[in-house]
């Protein structure tokens, strides 16, 4: 099965615009933004669509305090391109496989149809969410959209991302009833490190006294849509 090595630490934060202000000015000088944020905005766009089986298994995983988490989900961008990903997290500790996907590889995840997938079976994420979609009768559940605003650094290869404007819908619904996941005026900071955080990066981050949390979108919009 993929995703079974842990090689990177991802710490998560729920922080304040004005904390978001501060953090932003001082790793701009430390890191650069990434090269596919929009040079107007800063940001870029993304749409993911998660899957689950009929008993919500990633929902109670999370309300249980379960430690291990993996889930499968298709995720877009401001550019159009899709990747299937498969994401691992034990604690703090994650790691996650892609694959790009054409339009019909794509079409043929969300409706589960097996002769497209099994023309593309020698991937192995490909194999692996046949047999998951098999075992678990894996569904497209929920939408998740927001935009992300993203700082790099080659140093630990440290990648630091402010999520901001969270949104929620369920799969085949009409995104106009998207609801917001989170409290306005607040976003997700998240940073991601493999080996050790840079310590130059990390006093600015923990400068705010900030508390990690283990905030979930997918487990979010479930709890808003389907509780």
């Amino acid at each position: 099965m993929v995703g079974l090595e842990l090689t990177r630490t991802e710490l998560k934060f729920l922080i304040t615009y004005d904390e978001y202000t501060k953090l932003k000015h001082q790793l701009a000088l430390l890191m650069r933004l990434d090269p596919h944020a929009d040079s107007n905005t800063h940001h870029y766009s993304i749409s993911s669509v998660y899957f689950d089986d009929l008993y919500a298994s990633r929902v109670s995983e999370k309300a249980d305090g379960i430690e291990y988490h993996q889930k499968f989900r298709l995720r877009s961008y401001s550019r159009d391109d899709v990747r299937l990903e498969y994401k691992t997290k034990v604690g703090v500790m994650t790691n996650k496989e892609s694959l790009w996907v054409s339009e019909a590889l794509m079409n043929a995840v969300l409706t589960g149809d097996e002769d497209t997938l099994f023309e593309h079976v020698s991937e192995p994420l490909i194999e692996d969410f046949v047999v998951r979609h098999r075992l678990d009768r894996l569904e497209p559940v929920l939408v998740i959209d927001y935009d992300r605003e993203a700082y790099i650094s080659d140093v630990g290869t440290v990648r630091i991302t402010f999520d901001k404007n969270i949104t929620a819908y369920r799969y085949g619904s009409d995104k106009a009833f998207a609801r917001r996941v989170h409290e306005p005026g607040l976003m997700v900071l998240e940073v991601k490190y493999t080996g050790l955080l840079p310590d130059s990066i990390r006093k600015i981050v923990f400068s705010q006294k900030l508390q990690v949390c283990s905030f979930s979108k997918y487990y979010m919009g479930w709890m808003l849509w389907f509780n």
